[in-house]
């Protein structure tokens, strides 16, 4: 990991920060996400050893804060006045969020009678030998992986594709707020403050269906963020935006 923070005394704050990291493990799951914890031969835990389902190899983060050079103490529009109170005192604030795509686990539905063990959780396909498992030109929303290269194992063997075998798209999001103090007395003040989420309104896609010999295997049918039944907010969604007002005291 690489962090760098700086500090101006011009009222400019930033920070950054990058990691490079390598999750491995056996089975993972976790508040109802993961890619569960039953191995597809439940006599063979160390073939299910893989990138785990948590593995965002490469997460970057930066943060910005700004303080206009409006107002008391400031550089310009110091002095006490009408315009130094509509420009003075605002503070604008943004924050970057990057990573790379999350693992995907290939499945395929089996009956217990077409397993070796009886064993039906967490069946892999087999590979198909020289087709690459993504389409040709690049992964798509549409089709992010290629059904032709997996194909179900015969009766009475386990599939050969390793666990988290592809990988999903990665996210990226720019947050922007700014803020306006307005002191009341001596120990109140108010802030005004507003916030937009994803400002650019770039799409967060989740990770593709991965059921082989369903419709819709190997296409992205959800986004990142998709808590229910209450609306999502911050990140993973659309643009949105909130206003805030708050008494500090």
């Amino acid at each position: 990991a690489i962090s760098l923070m700086r500090s101006c005394s011009n009222g400019f704050l930033f920070s950054i920060n990058y990691t490079w990291s390598h999750e491995i493990d056996d089975g993972s799951n976790g508040s109802g996400d993961g890619d569960s914890l039953v191995p597809q031969n439940v006599a063979c835990p160390k073939c299910e050893r893989a990138s785990g389902f948590w593995d965002a190899r490469n997460v970057f983060n930066a943060n910005t804060v700004y303080q206009l050079p409006f107002g008391p103490g400031k550089l310009f529009l110091n002095q006490p006045g009408l315009v130094n109170s509509i420009v003075g005192r605002w503070q604008f604030t943004s924050t970057l969020v990057a990573r790379s795509g999350f693992p995907v686990n290939v499945l395929v539905n089996r009956s217990a009678s077409q397993t070796p063990d009886g064993n039906t959780g967490n069946q892999r396909p087999d590979l198909v030998p020289g087709v690459s498992i993504t389409p040709p030109g690049g992964s798509t929303v549409a089709q992010w992986l290629t059904p032709a290269a997996f194909v179900a194992p015969a009766n009475g063997t386990w599939g050969d594709a390793p666990r988290d075998v592809a990988r999903g798209p990665g996210v990226w999001q720019i947050d922007m707020g700014m803020g306006k103090q307005f002191p009341l007395t001596e120990r109140v003040g108010l802030q005004f403050r507003t916030e937009v989420f994803n400002i650019f309104n770039h799409p967060q896609y989740g990770l593709p269906n991965a059921t082989l010999l369903v419709s819709n295997f190997g296409s992205i049918t959800n986004t990142v963020n998709t808590t229910t039944p209450v609306s999502p907010v911050g990140a993973g969604t659309p643009r949105q935006i909130q206003f805030a007002l708050r008494v500090a005291f």
